[in-house]
């Protein structure tokens, strides 16, 4: 190969490496600002709040998969199958039964609040926001600090350490217990898993949204 197709690591091509993620960042950070509106008391942000959230995601869904040359790649939002985005439905429908059980069984409320804000920020905001942030940016940097572990291990050490972070960030909320923590953490593995087992993010938010979805109903229709 002659010296000139040698590709060289030059001080540009490192700048630009470790500048991808913080792009990608900075792009996901644009669902604060609709979050903020949706939690606002006055209808008229909650319904600009809506309208934003609706459009970034409407341009992030059909951009996956391409996201790589805009120098956003590291959450690995990634076109999924269509048997994938239903098993990615079902799995969170199904911790979603779970956790209903569970809350039945040990008669714990679920917390949640009404109205077609909250459950856009249920349903919608939130799982988005948290996946990119958990099964994204957290459970790659795992991978990559775990790399040297057989994959089996590696994989299962990531999805479990994020899923225990995941909890921890929930310890702020009013009246959390703990079997509620282990619930928590729980969800975040099933996640974990579906990022892996699809290769894509984007099945991870499918199934914490079809999973709040599933609790969110139940309160609103109090079974």
């Amino acid at each position: 190969m002659p010296p000139s197709a040698t590709p060289s690591k030059t001080p540009r091509n490192r700048t630009c490496r470790w500048a991808a993620p913080w792009r990608e960042f900075l792009f996901w950070l644009l669902l604060v600002p609709a979050s903020a509106a949706l939690s606002s008391g006055m209808r008229t942000r909650q319904l600009i709040g809506s309208i934003e959230t609706c459009a970034f995601l409407a341009v992030a869904i059909s951009s996956a998969g391409r996201m790589k040359s805009l120098g956003l790649e590291f959450i690995a939002w990634e076109r999924i199958p269509r048997s994938a985005v239903l098993s990615s439905a079902t799995i969170g429908f199904a911790a979603g039964l779970v956790v209903l059980g569970i809350a039945r069984w040990s008669r714990q409320p679920l917390g949640i609040e009404y109205g077609w804000n909250i459950a856009v920020l249920v349903i919608v905001v939130g799982p988005a926001l948290e996946e990119i942030i958990f099964r994204g940016y957290l459970l790659t940097l795992a991978i990559s600090l775990t790399s040297r572990m057989p994959r089996c291990i590696s994989s299962a050490v990531s999805i479990i350490g994020v899923a225990v972070a995941f909890g921890a960030a929930h310890l702020g909320r009013t009246g959390i217990t703990i079997l509620q923590f282990v619930c928590i953490i729980f969800t975040g593995s099933v996640y974990g898993w579906m990022r892996l087992y699809c290769g894509s993010t984007l099945a991870a938010v499918i199934s914490h949204a079809t999973y709040n979805w599933a609790l969110y109903m139940s309160a609103c229709c109090r079974i």
